[in-house]
């Protein structure tokens, strides 16, 4: 009987950033081998001769699979940032047959696909598990037929590892899921979710496995405690950031945790020799939106104003790294008379930082239009459908520019994302102005405005 085999590798797995910011877990280089390579080889040897890899997140990063596995053929799955992995199966339903359902992210110790399977059985993968957690929890039968599924649970039988469909139980999902693909919530499922749903009409086996032989690592430290090299080995250039910045060795970086997720970049902390820090990842969207060689003159200026003291460095591709702040006070502007002083006199020294041409002009209404021509590529022609609206916004820009050389205000270095969240006080008395990216040379009065909008706003 010919099998062949489909392997969801379509999403972020968020839970492993910052690693996954440069390429998908599934290419994830573990005890010298790359974790999808290793189960792509581990399914040929079982004989299965076709391997569909649904990719999405960093697709691009797959493609050498099809040169270098003549087995394999990549299915591209765009909906990975929205839909859950029902829908990677959804994709590749035309190849439900008598096959194995895989994550690009697991580690088997043993091959787990040499088994004979001669009753031909469709089966979940599960090992029994001490303590809580919050994998599929299975109810079984005598017979081992699974009879109930749910979400979490303790010291017990759960989902663990790949499954397998045979051409039955395939034909059955597949009939389901079509008719139900569009139904609300459906979409954005695990299969093992929608399975659940139809848990009478479609027979699966549970088949057990040892707990020490089929791994899913839950995070970072888990990966890293099974592989102690992993940071050695994991071919990150923020890792290599990280080391030749700091002069430090990969194993000596700790207790990584994702602290933010923004548009333009995404931030986390770790530990070195017992000082926190903070390391900036510049985000996909950031080039259209950014302009570094701006931010990194008035970032190092903000520095040496005492208005950003947390620096260390800032590079013009986007990366940095900066001490973790500790000790935060929130900042009240309404609320705290001190806060609002404090608020003034940064952005009187900001407005200071000498003029320089590392800083570009910004201009807010030319930047506004930049960005909405940018949006209309999906949007349609917005200034068509807003012109009303844009032609008044022309008439107050020509008066406020004019305005301004009739009392002779001149341009200054400004921040430009003048709100509380950005202003940081600490119990120790320091005070900070944070995020620097949208600055430029511009009307003082922009950051102004910026603190009397963020008061009308809380008042609201």
């Amino acid at each position: 009987m010919e099998r062949n085999a489909i392997i969801l590798a379509a999403g972020k797995s968020n839970r492993f950033a910052p690693f996954t910011y440069e390429k998908p877990k599934g290419l994830f280089i573990v005890r010298g081998e790359i974790l999808i390579e290793r189960q792509i080889e581990q399914l040929i040897e079982s004989g299965v001769k076709d391997i569909y890899v649904v990719v999405g997140y960093m697709k691009e990063k797959f493609f050498y699979l099809e040169e270098k596995y003549p087995q394999v053929k990549l299915l591209i799955n765009n909906t990975f940032g929205s839909f859950g992995n029902i829908y990677s199966l959804y994709v590749s339903r035309q190849y439900l047959k008598n096959t194995f359902i895989c994550c690009a992210d697991h580690y088997f110790l043993e091959n787990p696909f040499l088994d004979e399977n001669k009753d031909n059985r469709s089966y979940r993968a599960c090992s029994h598990i001490d303590g809580k957690f919050m994998e599929f929890a299975v109810d079984y039968s005598d017979a081992d037929i699974i009879t109930g599924c749910y979400i979490g649970g303790s010291d017990r039988m759960a989902m663990i590892g790949h499954a397998y469909f045979n051409e039955k139980f395939s034909q059955r999902f597949c009939e389901l899921l079509e008719d139900e693909i569009t139904d609300f919530g459906v979409a954005g499922m695990f299969w093992e979710e929608f399975y659940s749903m139809h848990i009478k009409e479609l027979t699966l086996f549970l088949k057990e496995f040892d707990h020490d032989k089929l791994l899913e690592f839950e995070d970072i430290d888990d990966l890293r405690q099974f592989d102690t090299d992993f940071l050695l080995n994991v071919d990150s250039e923020i890792i290599e950031n990280i080391c030749n910045t700091l002069k430090c060795h990969p194993n000596d970086i700790k207790d990584i945790e994702i602290i933010k997720a923004g548009l333009t970049n995404a931030s986390f902390k770790f530990t070195l020799n017992d000082v926190e820090y903070v390391y900036r990842h510049p985000g996909g969207t950031a080039d259209s939106l950014i302009d570094r060689r701006t931010e990194v003159y008035t970032q190092n200026m903000a520095k040496k104003y005492d208005l950003d003291k947390s620096l260390i460095y800032i590079d013009p591709s986007g990366w940095k790294i900066s001490y973790f702040i500790q000790n935060i006070i929130p900042c009240d502007i309404l609320g705290n008379e001190k806060h609002l002083q404090q608020v003034i006199e940064s952005l009187h020294k900001t407005h200071e930082i000498p003029l320089s041409e590392e800083a570009k002009l910004f201009d807010n209404v030319a930047e506004a239009k930049r960005l909405i021509n940018l949006a209309c590529a999906t949007k349609g022609n917005l200034f068509k459908e807003f012109k009303e609206l844009f032609d008044k916004i022309d008439q107050v820009d020509e008066f406020v520019k004019a305005e301004r050389e009739k009392y002779g205000i001149e341009l200054v270095v400004s921040h430009h994302d003048v709100y509380e969240p950005n202003f940081i006080s600490t119990s120790d008395g320091d005070f900070y102005l944070i995020d620097w990216e949208y600055s430029g040379i511009n009307d003082p009065v922009n950051d102004i405005c910026s603190i009397f909008t963020g008061m009308n706003m809380a008042r609201m």
